[in-house]
């Protein structure tokens, strides 16, 4: 026996370098993969309805530059946090231990970006790399938190990563008997295994082998694709206070509890509403008034203070300081119209141009943003109180087309917000452009632009100067040789707004001339300049980001001495993703091109990639199609 023990002392150092090695790793797993997991396993252990503890321990083989996203490891943290370990190392291709990470490698920083930021947010930092790939990170990170608001969600693919392979990986969520624990399991190969121990019940998720999933063209988000697990509290405390989120009203039910009686406005702030408002008998006009008020005499502050960074500043503070993040001002906004007798009320989601909806069948603090809604006789209004040049009942792509939390004195009920259409969404363009003999042509283009096609000009117009606006333009022109010669861009505010830019351009290479002809590509401004490759293999669902409607009429003054040659066939194509028509007409000496596209958003099934394929394809073709110009 001691002989066996002295082998197995002099043995398991190497053991413990060799399971790392990458040599160990299945070549099937490797394939279209820039990181490999080896191992991850995350144990979420409850201990009562107001804290938790979280570890996380795991290997991460790195096989090029892509999968440096692993080196990273990050810990955020606040009052209600408190960090028990962070440790980690690097192990070489071979399985060899060549760094450990050390304290004052550790790094602490606060998440607070300055002036528009006030908080007790920070977060535990350190940057691992190795010069040479493939290499290893072993980690572990420990933390318990006292916010049970938030459950935490578990990605089998770690970091929701496309083109990372897993070969192992495991939650474990363990609870005593008298707190309930809620989930949903989204795309899982295989379910929930449970114990009892005692007084203790574990749930226990695990994956094995998962192959890398690639990026591919006109996907849904990788939040949408891969699977998971969400776990979310029934009833918990937080700072002292308890809530329930066993339903979406129960958490209307708790935002509203933590906000109570915080929407009072002393008398100088009252008198100034009524002042206001007093000449207007129309209710759309005084909240107009009041809104335009707002954004004239507040800004927005990010403010990560009070339970959670869930408890709103009073409507009273945030009249004398003249600033608040979104709950803050929604907040005196309300209070604000509470003041003349009209209602409204706040309104919770997950907001971002590019963000996912939540998932209205699973009850949760799914939640990043605040705005306020007022419903009124003829229709509702949305009211994004955080910008100071946002329009007037104007939400858009930032928190428009989703679902979201109306909270009420009753509760919350789940609503959704506002869509915008295609028609709502247009790009209306007209053009003039007169071509010399050489190819060079000067233009005249008018372009409108509403709803959400509107949003990136005024987001411009609003924030840069006139040198950076040409700047911006003429790198959005898809003509490579256009000088801006004059520009202008103005708005206007509405409930489905628009921006107006005028261009007048000098333009080379027009038309390209070979002998007697011209060759003239008569969608200068709005193509698709790609088209998809059809993938029989292909994995994931097809998604049309936006509703938008694009209209094009271009007319050209050919060069004196030329006729038209050839011009290309009407095009024509309807499919459910969307539709698109152009045509070429030459009357009264010029040649007028006409194009219309409608595009539906959504997500389609795989199987219908072929068809999309095919549409955008025939678009590609019909945009670059030429007319022939030959001199008599």
């Amino acid at each position: 026996m001691k002989l066996i023990k002295i082998i197995l002392y002099l043995l398991l150092p190497k053991i413990a370098h060799c399971q790392f090695a990458t040599s160990l790793i299945a070549e099937d797993l490797k394939a279209k993969a820039h990181a490999v997991v080896r191992y991850h396993e995350t144990t979420f252990d409850i201990k009562n309805i107001g804290e938790a503890t979280l570890t996380t321990k795991g290997a991460v083989t790195i096989l090029d530059e892509k999968g440096d996203r692993f080196a990273t490891i990050a810990i955020p943290y606040d009052k209600f946090t408190k960090v028990n370990d962070l440790e980690a190392q690097i192990f070489d291709a071979t399985g060899k231990s060549v760094k450990k990470l050390k304290r004052s490698d550790i790094e602490n920083y606060s998440t607070s970006s300055g002036a528009n930021e006030i908080g007790d947010n920070f977060v535990k930092y350190a940057q691992l790399s190795y010069p040479q790939y493939p290499y290893t990170i072993v980690f572990k990170t420990e933390y318990t938190q006292k916010n049970m608001m938030f459950y935490p969600t578990w990605q089998a693919y770690p970091e929701d990563a496309l083109e990372t392979a897993v070969e192992k990986s495991s939650f474990m969520v363990s609870f005593p008997k008298d707190v309930v624990v809620r989930y949903k399991e989204i795309k899982l190969p295989s379910g929930v295994v449970t114990k009892k121990e005692g007084d203790k019940t574990t749930m226990i998720w695990e994956v094995k082998n998962l192959k890398a999933i690639e990026s591919e063209p006109n996907s849904p988000s990788a939040k949408l694709l891969l699977p998971r697990v969400m776990t979310a509290p029934t009833d918990f405390i937080v700072d002292g206070v308890n809530g329930n989120g066993k339903d979406w009203n129960s958490i209307g039910k708790f935002y509203g509890l933590l906000n109570k009686d915080r929407d009072i406005l002393y008398n100088d702030a009252i008198l100034k509403v009524k002042e206001l408002t007093k000449n207007e008998t129309d209710d759309v006009q005084k909240v107009k008034k009041i809104y335009q008020y707002l954004q004239a005499n507040t800004r927005y502050v990010s403010i990560q203070l009070g339970i959670g960074g869930w408890q709103t500043m009073q409507a009273s503070e945030v009249a004398n300081k003249g600033y608040g993040d979104c709950k803050a001002l929604s907040n005196y906004t309300m209070a604000m119209l509470k003041t003349i007798g009209i209602k409204a009320n706040q309104v919770l989601v997950l907001a971002g141009n590019n963000e996912d909806d939540i998932l209205p069948d699973f009850p949760s603090f799914q939640f990043n943003h605040i705005f306020v809604c007022v419903p009124i006789k003829k229709d509702t209004l949305w009211l994004e109180c955080t910008s100071q040049t946002n329009p007037f009942g104007y939400i858009g792509s930032f928190t428009g087309g989703r679902h979201a939390l109306l909270i009420d004195e009753n509760g919350g009920k789940l609503i959704q917000t506002k869509k915008y259409k295609n028609t709502d969404n247009q790009q209306l363009r007209s053009a003039n452009i007169i071509i010399n003999e050489n190819g060079e042509a000067s233009a005249k283009v008018q372009t409108l632009f509403t709803g959400e096609q509107s949003e990136t000009r005024s987001s411009i117009l609003n924030s840069l100067d006139n040198t950076e606006q040409k700047k911006w333009i003429n790198n959005d022109l898809s003509l490579a040789s256009a000088e801006i010669n004059s520009f202008s861009l103005t708005e206007k505010p509405a409930f489905i707004p628009s921006v107006s830019e005028n261009l007048e351009l000098s333009l080379k290479n027009v038309c390209s001339k070979s002998g007697t002809r011209l060759f003239l590509t008569p969608n200068l401004l709005n193509r698709f300049e790609t088209a998809p490759v059809a993938n029989p293999n292909r994995k994931n669902d097809v998604e049309v980001s936006m509703d938008y409607f694009d209209s094009d009429s271009i007319s050209f003054q050919i060069p004196k001495g030329y006729v038209i040659e050839f011009m290309p066939e009407v095009t024509s194509i309807k499919t459910k993703f969307g539709t698109y028509s152009s045509q070429c007409v030459f009357k009264n000496e010029q040649l007028v091109y006409v194009r219309k596209i409608i595009m539906n958003k959504g997500i389609y099934p795989v199987a219908s990639f072929s068809e999309y394929v095919d549409f955008r394809k025939k678009i590609f073709k019909a945009d670059k199609s030429q007319v022939v110009l030959v001199a008599k």
